[in-house]
């Protein structure tokens, strides 16, 4: 039946432009679908994104801010340790002593050689019985404020566990192993590591515990100290190269200068001082102080934006920002623009500062003559005095943002390109008491207060719910915010008014100063996010529900669920729950209040789909889905999947995404489905979920696979799902790596059959469609096809995407043949 199929196959790899595996001949499959059988609908929701601010969505991706840390909250970038760079962390030294502070992997990186091959060794000391760990890191390069957001091997140690901890981090974390060995607290633990060219050697307490070698070793660096979650002390730090012990003294720095560390310093600083003051500070702990002692020299900050990969600046465009600034006597500041490649300065602006000594506002605008993508945005003093700098904001005028609003017009016209039709905006960014919390984030949005977030400790509210709000309205996408669940229901009323309410209400005239006269008609509201829904949760969730409901009953709340490993087969006793329950009974209470009340609920799950093989995740869902059903009794509800979850964003990840949207097209019960993350820009990993759909820069966006696959899932949409039936033309069995569902339109004039490969073999496809006429000669496939690892990248943004070509149909049986790639996923329209 397939003669050519060989060839067929080397011609498709061409055009593909990617390398097939060796495979052998690929079993031949006939694909018979009937137009006329509907079996159900399909929602057009199943082609959406979370997004949150992981690995900074926000700042540094879709909000138009191009500034990173514009209130000045960061610790000083200059280190209170010599020789040394403290990289995120308050650390200290008294009488040789290092202090290391809690936290999510503050590190302490020292700024001397790097060591091939020799020997580093410390004592540590494990303050208190906090969980965690602490010790050093070596191999260390490109170190950033962030968890794993470094290069490096850490070898800690646990004294609740007692055991070595041993990992690989390049922006991300890999365990290496554990090894037991005795750690007690409050006693110096001897920690010593000999390194070699391909391999290391650790030591505790003088004696031998392993020696590891990497396969694919991390270039070598320098050393540091690292903590996990918990405190530590450190004292006679020691290295040893060619055989020379060298011990590294621990002591204060000397320097005075202190700047926020998210800014650099500009200029001689001998003729003037930085400063990070605390009398009454703009918002949060801190502003930030210039000082000018003298006529002649420089004082002043520079930023580069988020990890000062350098600012985007266009030839004759403007840009508009403010300041906030205060002095108590006037003084000249000069505001640019400029390109670090050239060390030119592409715009400038003077600002006299008035003399009253409160905070005020200073508007200006730059247009750069001449344009860079190395951009840094300057604040320097001109005059003797000091100036406090408050707030910076730095945005492309109305021709580089969308609708006017405060995000990048070319983000949000990917995401629009992309088929996003749904946004959730939530996550573990909501599950942080008490700071995420509605009521800081409306008002003035260089004046909501920073605080310390879930992704990272310098969090602000300057794009927050009400702004996704009206990205949404304004894109046409369908939005759900996500709250915690820990808001009161009285806060949540408030929320239901400002958001519904009239202009002439309490909450409705504040949804009016900020900037929204009409009510947002806000139907959808998701309490929590990975919550372990059980009586603590129902205790939370009780109150604000029947609070909300008894305000509006048609408004439908989604409740916040995790994730299920195993499948559900009684619903009051089950294992496979990453929450931590066992029980499905609070999830009973929730669907019994909501018939009580005539109201509908919802239910969002999340599952992993890091391809290419169906997860564990994935297989239980519907298990899930069926069980409350049994619960239900009527009561109005339904689940929806507000997290596709894979920490990789690659072609195999692309193709567990596209099976998972196929198998709930099949199913027909899920209205809604979401992919995470939404954004990532292009290098940020400082937690490990390396998942963006769209990928940007300072200048550009660009899709990964995954990002495709909601794309053409989106551009292949159709209501109604036909039956469709797989089987062999070879007397075997259909392979279990092929995934099939077959749609129609609403006039059932076109039918479209998305098929999922994840095999590595290509696989010949008889289709045969019964109830068509088809009136154009040709059937349209689009096809993503990669190997499973593959990914776009900056300088490649293309390398995977899909491709088009049209095969011939026999109108009258309405039949064809083509081949499916190996790890890929295709569409096929017949019109």
């Amino acid at each position: 039946m397939f003669p050519h199929r060989i060839g067929i196959v080397a011609v498709l790899t061409a055009a593909l432009g990617f390398v097939l595996p060796s495979v052998v001949l690929a079993q031949a499959i006939s694909i018979d679908v009937d137009a006329t059988e509907r079996l159900h609908s399909v929602s057009p929701f199943l082609t959406g994104a979370c997004i949150e601010d992981v690995n900074h969505e926000i700042y540094g991706g879709i909000y138009s801010q191009m500034l990173f840390g514009e209130s000045f909250q960061e610790p000083s970038r200059q280190s209170p340790v010599k020789g040394f760079e403290a990289v995120g962390g308050q650390w200290a030294v008294q009488n040789g002593i290092l202090n290391g502070p809690a936290g999510e992997g503050p590190k302490l990186v020292l700024q001397g050689p790097i060591i091939e091959r020799g020997e580093v060794g410390v004592e540590v000391k494990l303050i208190g019985q906090a969980p965690g760990n602490a010790g050093l890191i070596i191999a260390t390069n490109d170190a950033k404020v962030g968890a794993d957001n470094f290069s490096g091997y850490e070898v800690a140690i646990d004294s609740q566990a007692n055991r070595l901890v041993i990992g690989r981090h390049d922006h991300n974390f890999r365990l290496i192993g554990y090894e037991p060995v005795s750690v007690p607290t409050d006693q110096w633990v001897s920690l010593r590591i000999a390194i070699e060219d391909d391999a290391f050697t650790v030591f505790v307490d003088g004696k031998e515990i392993t020696t590891i070698r990497d396969e694919h070793p991390l270039k070598a660096g320098t050393i540091g100290f690292r903590q996990w979650q918990r405190p530590a002390q450190y004292r006679n730090l020691q290295t040893q190269v060619a055989g020379k012990p060298e011990p590294i003294a621990l002591t204060n720095n000397e320097s005075s200068n202190e700047f926020s560390g998210q800014w650099d310093a500009v200029g001689n600083l001998s003729s003037g001082q930085l400063e990070l003051t605390t009398d009454e500070p703009f918002v949060g702990n801190q502003s930030q102080r210039l000082i000018r002692k003298a006529n002649d020299g420089v004082v002043g900050l520079s930023n580069r934006g988020l990890n000062r990969w350098g600012l985007t600046f266009l030839d004759n465009h403007v840009y508009e920002g403010y300041l906030w600034l205060r002095s108590d006597a006037e003084v000249k500041l000069s505001i640019s623009a400029g390109d670090d490649d050239s060390s030119k300065r592409l715009a400038e602006q003077s600002i006299t500062v008035a003399t009253d000594g409160e905070w005020q506002r200073y508007d200006f605008e730059l247009t750069p003559e001449g344009e860079t993508q190395n951009g840094y945005f300057a604040i320097s003093l001109q005059s003797q005095g000091h100036v406090d700098l408050g707030h910076a904001f730095l945005q492309p005028g109305p021709w580089g943002r969308y609708k006017d609003l405060p995000v990048r017009l070319d983000v949000v016209r990917g995401l629009i390109d992309q088929g996003i039709t749904v946004l959730r905006y939530g996550g573990s960014m909501v599950d942080n008491p008490p700071n995420y919390r509605w009521k800081n984030m409306i008002g003035s949005r260089d004046r909501r207060q920073p605080y310390d977030g879930h992704w990272y400790d310098y969090s602000t509210n300057g794009w927050a719910i009400l702004d996704f709000l009206n990205l949404c309205e304004a894109a046409g996408f369908f939005g759900i915010p996500c709250f915690s669940i820990d808001e009161t229901p009285q806060d949540m009323l408030d929320f239901l008014q400002y958001a519904n309410g009239d202009a002439d209400s309490l909450w409705g005239k504040q949804r009016v100063a900020d900037g929204h006269p009409e009510p947002y008609q806000l139907k959808y509201i998701q309490l929590g996010n990975e919550e372990s829904v059980n009586q603590a949760y129902w205790d939370r969730y009780e109150p604000i529900a029947r609070a909300l409901w008894k305000q509006d009953p048609s408004l439908i709340l989604i409740v916040g669920d995790f994730q299920f490993e195993k499948p559900i087969v009684d619903p009051f006793k089950f294992t496979g729950s990453p929450a931590g329950i066992s029980s499905l009974s609070a999830h009973q209470k929730i669907l019994a209040l909501s018939k009580e009340l005539d109201t509908e609920v919802w239910f969002d799950t999340h599952m992993w789909t890091g391809g290419p093989e169906p997860t564990s995740s994935m297989d239980s869902f519907f298990t899930y889905v069926d069980a409350l059903e049994k619960l239900s009794e009527g009561a109005k509800h339904k689940v929806v999947v507000f997290e596709f979850n894979a920490n990789n964003h690659r072609q195999r990840r692309a193709l567990s995404n596209a099976e998972m949207i196929g198998r709930l097209m099949r199913d027909g019960r899920i209205p809604i489905a979401l992919s995470a993350n939404c954004l990532q820009p292009d290098g940020q990993n400082d937690n490990g979920w390396d998942q963006g759909l769209l990928f940007l820069n300072s200048s550009k966006v660009w899709l990964q696979p995954p990002g495709y696959v909601t794309q053409m899932v989106s551009e292949a949409y159709q209501p109604w799902v036909v039956k469709s039936n797989l089987r062999s033309l070879d007397n075997k069995p259909t392979p279990e790596t092929l995934d099939v569902v077959a749609t129609t339109s609403k006039d059932g004039q076109s039918v479209v059959i998305r098929l999922v490969n994840r095999g590595q073999t290509a696989l010949p496809v008889d289709l045969n469609i019964s109830g068509l006429k088809p009136q154009k000669s040709d059937a349209k496939i689009v096809t993503l096809a990669a190997e499973l690892n593959a990914h776009n990248t900056a300088d490649n943004p293309n390398h995977v995407q899909p491709q088009k070509r049209k095969v011939a149909i026999d109108a009258r049986s309405a039949s064809t043949r083509f081949e499916l790639p190996p790890y890929s996923y295709s569409t096929v329209r017949v019109q």
